[in-house]
């Protein structure tokens, strides 16, 4: 109801706009008109009154002014011609005028048929009981007076030139009356054509329009390379639809990538072409398909078709047929169906396409199984919304957690862990949101907020601390830039330790070897963190000169249970003692592992045995007592 108001709000807003431009257009060009036609009156009345006096010849007007009797015969001649030069013209009137004891007379006038066939026919001085004060004032002017004025004969604009006798002086008018109604008959038109032209040009506008409308709205609803209508167009198809419970399925190409990478994407769009031909010719009717992205078709059906009608219709493609024969192009396809409200149609079957695309099935059904897919895709958007707006109000921050070394029982370094704060105040570890961060590329703003409070923290201090940076922190030069900064200014940069993972370096190698050389430079210390997680290789460790190594957490656990991860934590004891490496134990839970860790000569260990990890440290001293 209420987009059907806006829709008439906007056709009375349109229609109000035109009227108002017909209006402004009707006036403006009634307003030009007028006075075009008004200056061309005036120009008619001059030239009318000014030829009054070469007709009737100057020697008859200084007898008249004179008081010298003219000829019945000589008036009617003078008359006649009169006549026949207004009608000429299409002036109304022509003629001229004495003033005799104060009022005025024709001395001259032209008539028309009505005025013979009425007997009012102006004669020889005849009184012209009319007159008006800008007549009589004429006498007294020097230039042409111009009125309108109405008298027996009509309704008139009326032009009054005065000359004067040389001989005694006195003066005389020429004039001219041109009928007001032919005026307004003028001006009429003009504004009725004025009105109809500006209609015209509103229509010819409005079809225009709506022909651009439509065609920029196919434009858009269509995939350019294939032909078929596009996302936009099955977007506003189920927006539009009175239907609100249909089926839809998402078919994904898996091999479209590799195809425009290889053979171009014009090739790549005659695949895609031809899978929508093949889908359109074997479809129904009532069956609709749409090429929804650059690997990606659309097939949209009824409910009232069954399920597994529709399952077939997707299977009817034969992987063993080429899609295309030259070159020779085979495919295969996975889709994700879904059926039910129009509005979680499209989204539950894409989430269904990637479990076929993750699982390497053809078809997955869209099912109160995948539920679960889609609250984690709902969450992870409301989490990046979280985690952005903790940066924005400083919510992630540090907490710390010591490294005891076991044969004195003193702290000897903190490790810095990060947490976010929520705004209901729990708080988050960072396997919450650490996902988040990086898929989001906000792990370098991670790194540079958690770096930046420990610098602070600590700078007053004579702690030690560690931090973990990936090599991703390492890749951007903006960021190495930053720490660079930041240990000219800290005054005591060997008391830093950077934490970084071997396999992450390793895939780096030249630029993480550089960055080493530039902190440890600075007096920092570098450790690989989670050695024995993976493919560790201790030659890995020597390449990248660093100073210590620490065990994964997992084999840590595992050291009490397992005789073989036992001996191989013994050998890297060794090893490190050998070459000089400091070698930490992390996740260390009970008294337990931390017997089995002294017997096999690990000193330095980390983890809740001794403490969780805290918002606060004891500054009181370098080192700290375990109690």
């Amino acid at each position: 109801m209420l987009k059907g108001r806006v829709k008439v709000s906007w056709i009375m807003a349109g229609f109000s706009l035109f009227l108002i431009s017909l209006l402004t257009y009707v006036y403006y060009t009634y307003q030009t008109t007028r006075a075009e036609i008004m200056q061309s009156v005036d120009n008619r009345l001059l030239n009318a009154a000014t030829s009054v006096k070469h007709i009737l010849g100057e020697k008859y007007l200084i007898a008249v002014n004179q008081g010298n009797n003219v000829s019945f015969a000589d008036y009617q001649n003078k008359s006649k011609q009169l006549s026949e030069f207004a009608q000429a013209l299409d002036i109304a009137y022509v003629y001229s005028m004495i003033l005799k004891d104060g009022k005025v007379h024709f001395s001259s006038s032209s008539y028309t048929q009505d005025d013979q066939d009425n007997g009012k026919v102006t004669q020889f001085l005849d009184l012209y009981p009319e007159a008006t004060d800008a007549n009589i004032s004429a006498f007294y002017s020097t230039e042409p007076v111009f009125e309108i004025s109405s008298d027996q004969w009509g309704h008139f604009k009326t032009i009054f030139i005065p000359f004067v006798d040389p001989i005694n002086g006195k003066t005389y008018l020429t004039g001219a009356d041109i009928t007001i109604y032919n005026l307004n008959q003028q001006l009429k038109e003009s504004v009725s054509k004025a009105a109809a032209m500006a209609s015209f040009f509103f229509f010819i506008a409005i079809l225009v329009s709506a022909i651009y409308i439509y065609l920029l709205k196919r434009s858009l609803a269509t995939d350019s390379s294939t032909g078929f209508s596009n996302h936009i167009a099955l977007e506003y198809y189920i927006k539009k639809s009175n239907a609100h419970h249909m089926q839809l399925a998402v078919i994904w190409v898996n091999e479209i990538e590799d195809i425009n990478s290889f053979y171009g994407t014009e090739v790549g769009d005659k695949v895609m072409k031809n899978l929508l031909t093949h889908f359109k010719l074997r479809s129904s009717t009532n069956c609709y398909i749409y090429r929804l992205a650059t690997n990606k078709i659309v097939l949209l059906a009824p409910k009232e078709m069954s399920n597994d009608e529709f399952t077939e219709l997707v299977k009817t493609y034969n992987f063993n047929t080429p899609v295309l024969t030259d070159p020779f192009i085979y495919i295969t396809l996975c889709a994700g169906i879904a059926s039910g409200n129009k509005s979680l149609l499209l989204e539950n079957a894409h989430i269904a396409a990637l479990q076929a695309k993750e699982g390497r099935h053809s078809i997955v059904n869209y099912s109160k199984a995948l539920h679960d897919v889609k609250t984690q895709y709902q969450y992870n958007v409301e989490m990046a919304k979280e985690v952005r707006e903790a940066f924005d109000n400083n919510r992630i921050v540090p907490y710390f957690q010591p490294i005891v070394d076991t044969t004195t029982d003193k702290i000897v370094q903190y490790e810095c862990l990060a947490r976010m704060v929520t705004a209901q105040g729990e708080i988050l570890k960072p396997d919450a949101f650490l996902n988040v961060v990086t898929r989001s590329r906000m792990d370098g703003l991670l790194t540079r907020t958690i770096f930046s409070q420990c610098v602070s923290r600590f700078r007053k201090t004579s702690i030690c601390w560690s931090l973990n940076i990936t090599a991703q922190d390492m890749l951007d030069p903006n960021l190495s830039e930053f720490i660079a900064y930041e240990l000219k200014r800290y005054p005591h940069p060997g008391n830093i330790t950077l934490e970084l993972l071997e396999t992450q370096a390793i895939a780096n190698f030249s630029e993480v070897k550089a960055f080493i050389g530039m902190v440890k430079a600075k007096g920092v210390k570098v450790i690989i963190d989670d050695f024995g997680s993976g493919y560790s290789n201790i030659s890995n460790v020597l390449k990248l000169e660093v100073d210590g190594i620490k065990l994964d957490g997992a084999l840590i656990k595992q050291i009490v249970n397992d005789k073989d991860i036992y001996l191989f934590i013994e050998h890297i004891a060794s090893f490190a003692n050998q070459l000089g490496l400091k070698l930490i134990a992390e996740s260390v839970e009970n008294t337990t592992i931390v017997t089995a860790l002294k017997k096999a000569n690990v000193a330095l260990m980390q983890g809740n045995y001794f403490a969780h990890p805290a918002p606060h440290v004891n500054t009181v001293t370098e080192e700290e007592t375990i109690l």
